[in-house]
């Protein structure tokens, strides 16, 4: 064993109790926000992204100039590339979809609503998990009448499961359809379920007055575990190597684009995640340092004898980092082990409530990336052994013969 590892051991077993446990639970404190910070920020934008591609995918194909909701310009979907695209290794699923723009009437309300065609073989997975009642229609066969809603528009409306919704439509002339609620559903993002409605693709085709193999988009969803950005880039680059004149000229967009609020806010949670890690290891840097003097005060004469034995500063100052580096370990694991248990309770009780209309979901979302708390803890613990650097000044300046004289 290094010498100055052995008598940092000794020092460590005769530190100041009350000096260490500051400085340990300091670091335990400011570890613990960290995780739980890194932890909710990763549950915020799990969920909110997942709800955001839920509605309309992570990518969507759709004619130059247009939005994902176009009623006015469709294309055909028989699309040389489609098959190819559909087999990347970046690519989940594609999926064909029409919308347009209604109203809702009864006798006391007029609701306006985007009703969204899709066909049989469209995945209504995520419809599924935000159903509150009901169930997802089938639309194979004849054309179908179900319609799946918002928990807002059956507030609003006075609709419930079962009930007969008059729906019209106004371009030239007026159009008007009759549909059965077979299903409600409550996904809390306000700005997109308000308005909506699941309906059979065929009858989006007829009221819009298009054929039965165009569209308004086509939605493109990832695999998990690829980032939007870096499929957007690989989707846009394959759409425009593999498209060829018979194709009609499509570009790609991004939920980041179509729901811009929903991401700027979440990059604003990323900002306050960093100020919250600085702040958090500063604070622990600077206990750390409280801590570190209060055992170099009381080992001051230690530090004489050391140096009149012919020790340098570095080593002296190596003694006490190693005291150091046991201080802030136990702070690291305490603070892990705390952050970890509040994190879990909250995952799986769900004890913290929110507002859905601030905040897009029900409850503090959680999400344990231990890949994420491990480089936490190591940013941590490399940026308070630096901070501790400056008592090395501290022991620069300690003077054998007055420590000496003083014993």
């Amino acid at each position: 064993m290094k010498v100055d590892r052995f008598i940092g051991s000794k020092l460590k077993a005769e530190e100041n109790a009350k000096g260490s446990t500051i400085g340990i639970i300091s670091v335990a404190l400011s570890i613990a926000v960290i995780i739980i910070a890194v932890t909710v920020v990763a549950g915020f934008r799990r969920e909110i992204k997942t709800k955001a591609s839920g509605f309309m995918g992570e990518l969507a194909l759709v004619q130059p100039g247009q939005s994902v909701m176009n009623d006015k310009y469709p294309f055909t979907d028989s699309i040389s590339y489609l098959e190819e695209l559909g087999s990347q290794p970046y690519v989940d699923k594609i999926q064909p979809v029409a919308y347009t723009a209604g109203l809702l009437k009864t006798e006391e309300n007029i609701y306006a609503v985007y009703l969204k065609g899709i066909d049989s073989l469209y995945d209504g997975s995520f419809f599924q998990s935000v159903l509150v009642e009901g169930e997802m229609p089938v639309y194979s066969g004849r054309i179908s009448n179900d319609v799946v809603i918002s928990t807002t528009m059956a507030d609003v409306m006075g609709y419930e499961l079962g009930s007969s919704i008059t729906a019209y439509f106004i371009s030239d002339e007026v159009k008007v359809r009759r549909f059965n609620v077979c299903g409600i559903y409550d996904a809390q993002l306000e700005n997109i379920d308000k308005t909506l409605l699941l309906a059979d693709i065929r009858h989006v085709q007829r009221i819009n007055g298009w054929n039965p193999d165009e569209v308004s988009a086509i939605e493109v969803s990832l695999r998990d575990g690829v980032p939007i950005d870096a499929g957007f880039r690989a989707v846009e680059e394959f759409v425009f190597e593999h498209g060829s004149e018979a194709d009609p000229g499509l570009f790609t967009t991004s939920i980041k684009r179509i729901f811009p609020n929903l991401f700027d806010w979440l990059t604003l949670l990323d900002m306050n995640v960093v100020i919250v890690l600085i702040l958090m290891v500063i604070v622990a840097g600077f206990n750390m340092i409280s801590t570190l003097l209060i055992i170099l005060f009381e080992k001051i004469s230690t530090i004489g004898l050391l140096k009149a034995l012919g020790m340098d500063n570095k080593g002296v100052g190596d003694i006490f980092k190693y005291v150091s580096l046991n201080i802030v370990g136990k702070g690291l694991i305490i603070g892990n082990v705390f952050a970890l248990a509040l994190c879990l309770i909250q995952k799986y009780f769900k004890v913290i409530t929110l507002n859905p209309d601030n905040y897009f979901v029900k409850y503090v979302p959680i999400d344990i990336n231990f890949v994420y708390i491990l480089l936490a803890d190591i940013l941590s613990l490399f940026v308070i052994m630096t901070i501790l650097r400056v008592t090395s000044v501290f022991i620069a300046k300690v003077s054998p013969d007055k420590t000496m004289r003083a014993a």
